[in-house]
């Protein structure tokens, strides 16, 4: 069998017309495959990007998560401490307020002398001061000492008329020692004068 110049022709621009076919479509496919690499390059660079902020705002929220523990930690301690001081003084105040019930009666007797007493008492509060239920006397109004050991303390009583209730109110307004109070000093004896002898006979006789 012959083949003549155009059958040859022919045969030739299938072949190329083939090859041209098979370049295109590599070329398409690497263009796909290209493009499929950058989208997967472009996909897990924001990937990681979100990842290491994720990473990052959980090791911040991790870090004030730590931070509120402490605080409330702190607070819950302050809080504590708070309730104890504030249990002790509700107990001192209800013990100074027991033995002062006890003692009012007495001093705001006229006359009595335990106005000081109670001016000690009343100080002792927390607030310095004691509601009663009638007008105290006005003989306890003024100036008390009580003496505790060398130590002299001076309380004033003050009256006051609050709201509709009379307060008595107790101010230390000084202490002293025993020891620093002034001394009386002891006059020296006189010296006798010498007798005549006129005098000396006369106490003989």
């Amino acid at each position: 069998m012959s083949y003549t110049q155009r059958d040859v022709e022919t045969i030739r621009e299938q072949i190329e017309q083939e090859q041209s076919a098979r370049r295109r479509l590599l070329v398409l496919a690497l263009l796909v495959i290209t493009a499929a690499l950058v989208g997967a390059i472009v996909l897990l660079s924001t990937s990681y990007g979100l990842y290491s902020r994720s990473q990052a705002q959980k090791q911040e929220l991790g870090g004030e998560n730590s931070a509120l523990k402490a605080q409330t930690a702190q607070c819950n301690q302050e809080l504590t401490d708070l309730q104890q001081k504030q249990a002790i003084f509700d107990r001192t105040r209800s013990d100074a307020r027991t033995r002062l019930d006890k003692a009012l009666p007495a001093a705001l007797a006229p006359g009595s002398r335990e106005a000081s007493t109670l001016a000690s008492m009343v100080y002792s509060l927390p607030d310095h001061q004691v509601e009663v239920d009638r007008k105290p006397p006005d003989t306890i109004f003024r100036n008390w000492k009580i003496k505790s050991g060398d130590v002299i303390s001076t309380y004033a009583l003050v009256g006051g008329f609050v709201d509709g209730k009379w307060i008595i109110y107790s101010n230390l307004i000084g202490k002293s020692n025993k020891q620093d109070e002034p001394k009386v000093r002891s006059r020296p004896p006189r010296a006798r004068k010498p007798q005549t002898e006129s005098q000396e006979v006369n106490n003989q006789d």
